[in-house]
């Protein structure tokens, strides 16, 4: 392994461990927001047509905010997890570069040296398999969570749809909108502006409704692809059988 290739590495290595240090760094440093544009005024509500922001009203609803809590933390088990295999293999190395010019002052000293630096590339390459497939496993657990809480929130929506009269339910994302950033208690939230009469939006209406059962989503643990890989498949899938994530 030659040594531009150990410092190359070495810099990549670096930007892995701090990565989230600099993003917050980064944020921390940004300008200060302008006001948001006033809103306009509407016109009257169109009997019969809804509006429901489904992402809105999923991840407000207790449930989605308990979801969300729960990603979060298997997410800082993934984090922990892979800045502590980083971190060690930094070490090596580090410890590799120290040693690389007394030990090519022989041929026997650079073989051994050369065996190290080419079991340190094969760890580094199984773990960036590893970074790889833990990504995975978050976005397939995000999937499953999103689709549970999504199927647990049609008869919410369904008996809102009724009670309000809608003829008609649009999703708030096919209407024109623009995301601001209003300042909250110091801190800047991200937001998002429909143009549609407030007054035809059920998304509160869909929460508080969803809320008022008492449902809680069940625990739900990290997709794991080590499990998936090591299930014996010997049946094919049927014809006309379509793809889907992962199962736990």
């Amino acid at each position: 392994m030659k040594k531009s290739n150990l410092l190359l590495i070495a810099s990549l290595m670096a930007l892995t461990v701090a990565g989230a240090a600099n993003a917050q760094t980064t944020a921390a440093a940004a300008p200060a927001t302008p006001a948001p544009p006033t809103p306009p005024t509407f016109g009257a509500a169109i009997p019969g047509q809804c509006v429901l922001d489904e992402q809105v009203a999923m991840g407000t609803s207790k449930m989605g905010v308990a979801a969300a809590g729960r990603l979060g933390q298997l997410k800082g088990v993934v984090d922990g997890e892979l800045q502590q295999q980083a971190q060690a293999l930094d070490t090596e190395l580090k410890q590799l570069q120290a040693t690389q010019k007394t030990a090519y002052a022989t041929p026997a000293g650079k073989q051994a040296w050369d065996s190290k630096g080419e079991a340190w590339g094969k760890k580094r390459d199984a773990f960036q398999a590893k970074v790889q497939q833990r990504q995975q496993e978050m976005q397939y657990t995000q999937q499953e969570v999103m689709s549970a809480i999504f199927s647990k929130m049609i008869p919410n929506i369904n008996a809102v749809v009724t009670a309000k009269g809608c003829s008609t339910v649009v999703a708030a994302s096919s209407l024109l909108h623009y995301d601001t950033t209003n300042n909250v208690g110091g801190q800047p939230t991200q937001s998002t502006f429909t143009y549609v009469n407030p007054a035809m939006d059920i998304t509160t209406a869909v929460v508080q409704k969803m809320d008022s059962t008492g449902e809680v989503l069940p625990a739900f643990d990290r997709v794991s692809l080590d499990q998936q890989a090591g299930a014996a498949a010997p049946a094919a899938p049927k014809a006309g059988a379509t793809g889907a994530a992962p199962k736990k």
